[in-house]
């Protein structure tokens, strides 16, 4: 303010605190400069060069031409006259590279659980009551642009008998080259089980039937490939995996193989396939493979803001006699739904049948079902009461709840926990 009282005072020219203004009067127009060099310009050749032109705003009601906003500003200052209006400039959007983001999910739970084998009394010694944190991942995903990026997914989880063990779950480079193509090279998310669990959408409080018998991995080493298609109703997902699963990034022999192909003729409706060959890197030059693991997938699904309801059907071969001279088959499905009875409350129920080993144990039989309310908090926090039942008969058998069955004839190992389960994501 100092510096245009100084400059009010001055004749038409003046340079006061490095602040130059000249005003000159021609043929009705009133023009005004802040920089001696365009002021010379127009001199000499009568040209200013890109300017401002406000009509009927000089102090007489002559046409202004200034040479800049700041040119203007002094001269109405100067003759003390209301400034003109102008847009505000907008500010400017923030560059879209390089981006980082950071975020995390919890699974987490309080419940009361008995595991027991009705042949011989026994329970399992983690019965009882307690509460647990299923899986704590944090995520840092950076973009270089709008085609390269990477990530990193650590995973703190229940390990059983390795109480709370880290794992590296996803580190990998992406290149984007367009939707249809894009591939990652590294840990990163398979091709079936996250698919799954993403339309399942219940994956905190239960695996996916696929993954609940570790007939699959839900991230592993590899290359990966997966796109979308046709106004994104197709997608699909190829992988060249290790086949030992994100936590054991060793080498063997060859590598496996897994796909899927999704399709979407509208809103709401998927169906899909998939398929997995591979010796789940077991084969070494050491250790040559007997056999080749093999699994089929199909799903089929709906669901929209109200209702969903869904299935999972999967048949594996050789999957846990890659090394052995005996060959075995297993087979299950999964089918779900829910329902959205508020805008808060959701109602699920969820129902499993299997057949883990077919061959070698064809007395073995799994059946599992779940069902409760779930309540969402707010965007990030979900809670949910829920039941859940697991029983084996013919044999005993390993799944995400556990080690369940009985040896004795006849009888039958079973699971049944009830209790809250938590989602929080940030």
């Amino acid at each position: 303010m100092l510096a245009l009282a100084v400059l009010a005072a001055t004749a038409a020219s003046a340079q006061v605190a490095s602040l130059y203004y000249k005003e000159v009067a021609k043929e009705g127009r009133v023009y005004v400069f802040n920089t001696p060099e365009t002021l010379k310009l127009w001199q000499e050749s009568g040209e200013m060069g890109k300017s401002i032109t406000l009509i009927g705003r000089g102090e007489h009601g002559e046409t202004l031409v200034a040479e800049n906003e700041t040119a203007a500003d002094l001269y109405f200052f100067r003759h003390n006259l209301d400034g003109y209006d102008r847009p505000t400039p907008k500010p400017s959007a923030p560059a879209a590279f390089p981006a980082t983001k950071i975020s995390g999910r919890v699974f987490a739970d309080f419940s009361t659980k008995t595991l027991k084998d009705e042949g011989t009394g026994t329970k399992s010694g983690d019965s009882g009551l307690g509460a647990d944190v299923k899986r704590f991942y944090f995520t840092v995903r950076h973009d270089f642009d709008a085609r390269w990026s990477a990530q990193f997914q650590s995973d703190i989880g229940d390990q059983g008998a390795r109480r709370y063990d880290v794992f590296v779950k996803q580190a990998y480079i992406q290149a984007k080259l367009s939707p249809a193509a894009t591939f990652r090279l590294g840990s990163a998310a398979t091709a079936w089980i996250p698919f799954v669990e993403d339309i399942y959408g219940n994956r905190y409080l239960e695996n996916t039937i696929t993954d609940r018998f570790s007939f699959g991995n839900s991230a592993d080493w590899g290359l990966h490939f997966l796109g979308t298609a046709a106004g994104d109703k197709l997608s699909y997902a190829l992988s060249a995996e290790n086949g030992r699963g994100f936590s054991n990034p060793g080498r063997s022999k060859n590598v496996d193989f897994e796909g899927r192909v999704a399709y979407s003729p509208v809103k709401g409706l998927t169906f899909a396939v998939g398929g997995y060959s591979g010796t789940r890197g077991l084969e070494t030059d050491a250790a040559p493979s007997r056999h080749t693991a093999k699994r089929t997938n199909v799903l089929a699904a709906y669901g929209n803001d109200k209702w969903k309801v869904g299935g999972e059907w999967f048949e594996t071969k050789n999957w846990n006699t890659v090394a052995m001279a005996a060959s075995d088959k297993a087979d299950g499905f999964s089918v779900w739904g829910s329902f959205a009875a508020s805008g808060k409350i959701t109602l699920f129920a969820r129902y499993d049948q299997a057949d883990p080993s077919k061959d070698l144990r064809p007395k073995l039989e799994d059946t599992y079902y779940n069902a409760g309310l779930q309540y969402r908090v707010n965007k990030s926090l979900a809670a949910a009461l829920v039941y859940k039942h697991e029983e084996a008969k013919g044999g005993i058998t390993s799944t995400q709840n556990g080690t369940i069955g009985s040896n004795v004839a006849g009888a039958k190992g079973k699971l049944d926990e009830a209790g809250v389960w938590l989602l929080y994501d940030f």
